[in-house]
């Protein structure tokens, strides 16, 4: 039972470090579509009653949720979303040139709504810009300005107040995205690096030796702390990024695991020419090659590796830190404990 739970604990290091990968990868794809931005703008689009409904067939509404969950919202018609950022008050929050900002204060959304709406910030042509009450978001805000008795401070704590709950929501909106998008991140890289959980399960069991190398990495590993940087520009945080996945790719190639493909590359055929060159004979040789990738030894049902693909990629969803936190509790519950003066 014990080796058993070396293995456990052997596997949630692998998942974490997988794991690890698989966020690197994402945060490189979040920052490349901007998509913290897209979906801001999404949310409040949808605040001011401009995100449009999916319609069409089953295929197409389907398609519109799979661009809408990248990001890709059909939103360019947003007439006051777009003023709104627009505005130098959200317009500045960003460099020129690059993706929309990924955060708003709310005071700065309700100042920068109210001048939107009324242009020179007057209670009298806020309240005229919100007279017809048939459109959505007068509809919405309209009797905020009602209950406020046009005091501008009170009308401003109800907007943001609103505006607090629409971006809870719309963080729940980007955790799932990303998740969504960590899952299938995490099942291309379980495809192409051929890490299948059942078959790496059944060669540890097969393996003590590694087993106990592996128990021992997770007994000594801690996760080192980030180290904030100051970073000023999306190039400089793309570059970053693309450096600590390089780390954590090496950290995972490294591991000694039984992943990957068995490579065969053969000889398809020679073929010898004769060449006069400077009334001499050169003999030139040319050789084709053929490089097939097969499955590992004892890989033999193609479904059940699929099968394990799929298990890698649901527990590279889960994030890094689920599994680094789980080895901390896997060695309270197998008695060893870390060692004295290390941190949890």
């Amino acid at each position: 039972m014990l080796g058993m739970f070396d293995v456990i604990i052997a596997m949630i290091l692998i998942y974490a470090f997988f794991a690890s990968l698989v966020s690197g990868v994402n945060e490189l794809i979040v920052q490349v579509l901007a998509m913290r931005g897209r979906v801001l703008f999404e949310g409040i689009a949808m605040m001011l009653g401009e995100l449009p409904r999916d319609t069409g067939s089953w295929v197409a509404r389907e398609f519109k949720k799979a661009k809408r969950k990248l990001g890709f919202a059909d939103i360019h018609y947003a007439q006051r979303t777009n003023a709104l950022f627009s505005h130098p008050l959200i317009d500045t929050l960003s460099p020129p040139g690059s993706s929309r900002p990924s955060y708003i204060s709310p005071k700065t959304f309700s100042t920068a709504l109210i001048y939107v709406l009324s242009i020179d910030g007057s209670v009298e042509k806020l309240r005229n810009s919100l007279e017809d009450r048939s459109k959505p978001l007068n509809k919405l805000i309209g009797p905020m300005l009602d209950e406020a008795k046009d005091n501008l401070d009170v009308f401003k704590a109800k907007v943001e107040e609103h505006y607090n709950a629409v971006m809870d929501r719309a963080s729940g909106w980007y955790k799932r995205r990303t998740q969504f998008v960590m899952f299938f991140v995490g099942l291309i890289l379980a495809g192409c690096l051929n890490v299948d959980s059942i078959y790496i399960v059944q060669q540890l069991q097969k393996n003590p030796e590694q087993v106990q190398k592996l128990v021992a990495a997770a007994a000594e590993y801690s996760p080192v702390s980030e180290q904030e940087e100051s970073v000023t520009t999306e190039q400089e945080k793309l570059i970053q990024t693309i450096r600590e996945l390089n780390i954590k790719t090496d950290e995972f190639r490294n591991m000694g695991l039984p992943i990957g493909w068995n490579i065969i590359k053969e000889t398809a055929h020679m073929q010898l020419e004769q060449l006069e060159v400077e009334h001499k004979s050169v003999a030139s040789a040319h050789r084709e090659f053929n490089i097939t990738f097969s499955l590992l030894p004892g890989q033999e049902s193609m479904m059940l590796v699929f099968v394990g693909w799929m298990a890698t990629a649901l527990a590279g969803a889960l994030g890094a830190p689920f599994w680094f936190d789980a080895i901390s509790k896997a060695f309270a519950v197998r008695g060893s404990g870390r060692k004295p003066g290390e941190s949890n």
